[in-house]
């Protein structure tokens, strides 16, 4: 058996390779740590700002569904003219229409932007349940709306153009006179 000569060297210190892949090993693993703990802290930061814009969107949604229902609270000529347009808009003069129609497209735009927020998981399911059944509701119960989204579908774009009219195809049919 030969035995390796070991005499004038060290397994451990300065003139040590071992030492230096120590000392290597030490750096990286503090720099790692650093970087975790950087990266944590953004982490942090990214999920306070995600719950403020989700809060703004939130409050944004709300208060487009609500101002035309102000509209109406406030003014009492406009809330004749909305109730008459809903249930039979022909009735109406062309001014009358026009001032219904334009407030019909801010109760849609609103839909329209709880539309969107709800496809990017910005606004609570519950608001767009809520606010989506309303809506699905005055399609097929109030015939001044459908008139409005033959006028109007145009100035809303894909895929908020198809949902709404997918919704006006499931209108049940009139019933029949006796």
């Amino acid at each position: 058996m030969k035995l390796i000569n070991t005499e004038g060297m060290a397994l451990f210190g300065p003139g040590s390779e071992w030492f230096w892949t120590a000392l290597t090993f030490t750096a990286l693993a503090l720099t790692f740590y650093a970087i975790y703990r950087q990266l944590r802290g953004q982490q942090m930061q990214i999920l306070d700002n995600t719950k403020i814009l989700r809060s703004q969107a939130h409050y944004n949604a709300l208060m487009l569904l609500s101002r035309p229902w102000e509209m109406v609270i406030e003014n009492e000529g406009l809330a004749n003219i909305v109730s008459v347009a809903l249930e039979t808009p022909e009735a109406l003069s062309a001014a009358e229409w026009l001032r219904c129609s334009n407030h019909m497209f801010l109760q849609v735009n609103a839909w329209e932007y709880l539309y969107y927020q709800h496809r990017d998981d910005s606004v609570p399911k519950e608001l767009w349940v809520g606010g989506d059944s309303y809506y699905r509701r005055l399609v097929q119960t109030k015939p001044g709306l459908s008139h409005f989204w033959s006028e109007y579908q145009a100035v809303f774009d894909e895929p908020f153009r198809s949902y709404v009219t997918q919704e006006f195809a499931k209108k049940p049919a009139p019933p029949e006179p006796n």
